[in-house]
């Protein structure tokens, strides 16, 4: 079972399609799956639903099943880019990146890379602790998932890898939702149970500044090639 994910966002540059973008990334995608440590990768379009912390205004997300310390597998990968191998175009230094590495808070199963995914990136208020916020998130995440349209969640810490120096990068942790209802009625369906659940919720709990995300699959899950 793969525990953490790595997820990369990207903005293309203006003058580039989006299937030309697409196309490229596609292959993009075997080039990084050769590094040790990467299990399998999936490409989503996203749609930003509400806040402006990083990765908000994001258009694409490539989401990557890893194995063992993220940052072991950061390091291969550096490696792999040094060499050369990579078919990079000419437009690649103007893509707009912010990636991070996600750090299991101790989900039962690995997250599924799913036809649709809805994450939302927050961060504990200043002053409570951090323990608290996750012991208090992990009960939040499964009620969500009780709501019509959520089927299962993960939670994780991030830990920011490559981020755009003009963005606010202020979230700390990530919930990922599975969800299998459009975005309009996954939304309607969150805002009832608001008004049934948020009686029990505790005094600090304002996810007004937080960042969601909805995430659409544009591609299957490629697994890595057999390594020898």
């Amino acid at each position: 079972m793969t525990e953490n994910l790595h997820l990369v966002f990207s903005k293309p540059p203006e003058a580039i399609s989006d299937e030309e973008y697409n196309r490229w990334y596609d292959f993009h995608l075997g080039e990084i799956l050769v590094v040790p440590g990467f299990v399998s990768a999936r490409r989503y379009r996203l749609q930003t639903v509400k806040g402006d912390w990083t990765p908000s205004g994001h258009r694409y997300l490539s989401a990557y099943e890893i194995e063992g310390d993220p940052r072991d597998v950061m390091n291969e990968l550096d490696k792999e880019v040094a060499s050369g191998r990579m078919q990079l175009p000419t437009w690649f230094p103007q893509i707009t990146f912010a990636s991070f590495n996600c750090h299991t808070h101790g989900n039962p199963a690995g997250a599924r890379l799913a036809d649709h995914l809805y994450l939302v990136f927050s961060a504990p208020p200043e002053g409570l602790d951090n323990d608290e916020f996750v012991a208090w998130y992990r009960e939040h995440a499964d009620e969500n998932t009780q709501v019509p349209g959520f089927l299962a969640n993960w939670r994780f810490r991030l830990e920011p890898e490559v981020i755009d120096p003009t963005s606010a990068t202020v979230a700390t942790h990530l919930a990922i939702y599975e969800v299998d209802r459009d975005l309009a009625t996954l939304r309607a369906n969150l805002g009832a149970a608001r008004v049934t659940n948020e009686a029990g919720w505790p005094s600090w709990f304002d996810p007004t500044p937080w960042t969601s995300l909805d995430a659409n699959a544009i591609g299957d899950r490629v697994p890595a090639p057999a390594r020898r």
